[in-house]
């Protein structure tokens, strides 16, 4: 049997915790962990009336109290403890691969750990030079050219380099999820992809040119495609993957076509990683109504990776 997948806690004030419970009441793969705190886990799964299968658990205790439904330094504390557990975990073998639940980024901050999310984290502690983060469903798939950004900011941070590295690593993760060349489409940064230059230059000066080259070392994708009208289901059904310039061009349509179903892929890393599309829902934790779904996708897309 190989490694197991480990499963982050998340945010354990968050619906994290609960997410766990679930996926390891049905687990979709034979060989999972989780790291979390197991007297937590074992308090949300007596108010929420869960089981606690604790043979799956790598405890890592919480380091102070905390509040459900609360951001905090100790859950800052405590979700990127987990995380990095994980990641070491799978650089050194221990684990196939990783599956997050999701962090709040303000804990983060407040507990000193200055990432602006998993991503960010990921590229940093394995020295991953080209990476990009890819969100994916049976509905539609896309990737981020920029993420965590002011959208003031993204203009001059789209450049020819991270454009073709977001491309290329695309192509090549959905080639081989779906078995097949994969046919990727950019849509443009501007309305209209620009109206040839009324409305902004970059597609003519950057966008078209990048696309031509990444067509020269045999990438299928098209583009640029008015944003407006992008992601049409007509066009769609011919698409395996946009590439997506900033954070919202790409997780709106996501989120509004595959809210449940969406698991979130850093490419490019020397581990697997995959995760949850969602938050951490603070408004909803602790009542049991969390949706597992995107945690069983995400479980589902990590044992698919780790075996190819």
């Amino acid at each position: 049997m190989p490694n197991p997948l480990v499963i982050t806690q998340g945010d354990p004030a968050g619906i994290g915790p609960e997410l766990v419970l679930k996926i390891l009441a049905n687990p979709p793969c034979p060989n999972l962990k989780v790291i979390g705190c197991g007297n937590h886990l074992s308090q949300i799964a007596s108010q929420l009336e869960l089981p606690f299968l604790d043979q799956y658990l790598i405890d890592l205790p919480l380091p102070g109290p905390i509040k459900i439904g609360e951001i905090s330094t100790a859950a800052g504390e405590h979700s990127f403890a987990c995380l990095e557990a994980a990641v070491e975990g799978a650089m050194d073998g221990t684990f196939s691969g990783v599956i997050t639940n999701p962090i709040h980024k303000e804990a983060w901050y407040r507990a000193g750990k200055f990432y602006p999310g998993h991503t960010e984290y990921l590229v940093e502690k394995t020295s991953s030079t080209d990476h990009a983060m890819m969100l994916t469903s049976d509905e539609i798939t896309c990737s981020l050219v920029t993420t965590h950004v002011s959208l003031a900011s993204v203009p001059e941070l789209l450049e020819e380099k991270r454009m073709l590295e977001v491309i290329t690593l695309t192509h090549k993760a959905m080639s081989m999820i779906k078995g097949q060349p994969a046919r990727l489409a950019m849509p443009g940064l501007n309305p209209h992809a620009g109206e040839g230059g009324l409305f902004g230059s970059e597609e003519i000066e950057l966008i078209i040119p990048v696309l031509e080259k990444a067509r020269s070392m045999g990438i299928n994708i098209v583009g640029p495609l008015p944003p407006d009208t992008a992601f049409l289901p007509a066009i769609r059904q011919n698409i395996d993957a946009y590439i997506c310039l900033y954070h919202d061009q790409g997780l709106i349509p996501l989120k509004t076509l595959a809210f449940d179903l969406g698991v979130n892929v850093t490419l490019g890393l020397p581990i697997v990683r995959t995760s949850v599309d969602h938050g951490t829902a603070f408004d909803i934790a602790g009542q049991g109504i969390a949706s597992v779904s995107s945690l069983i996708e995400a479980t589902k897309l990590a044992e698919k990776l780790t075996a190819s």
